[in-house]
């Protein structure tokens, strides 16, 4: 696989980690206790929410400006 020119930079382009881009858990999850799995998977959860609502607004605001 050829990663591209620039890939080296994708950190700091999108502020996320490969695996968060990838859209997996790490593989350090497994080492935590089950307090510290849901503390994460909640703020993980409510990350996805915050992404979803800008997501949704932006289609709310390209179609409104289409139909204009």
């Amino acid at each position: 696989m050829f990663w591209g020119r620039g890939y080296r930079w994708m950190f700091w382009q999108t502020g996320m980690p490969g695996w968060m881009r990838a859209g997996v858990l790490p593989p350090c999850l497994q080492y935590l206790s089950n307090d510290q799995q849901i503390e994460f998977l909640k703020a993980q959860q409510e990350y996805l929410k915050k992404i979803l609502e800008e997501i949704e607004n932006k289609i709310k605001e390209l179609s409104e400006k289409k139909k204009v």
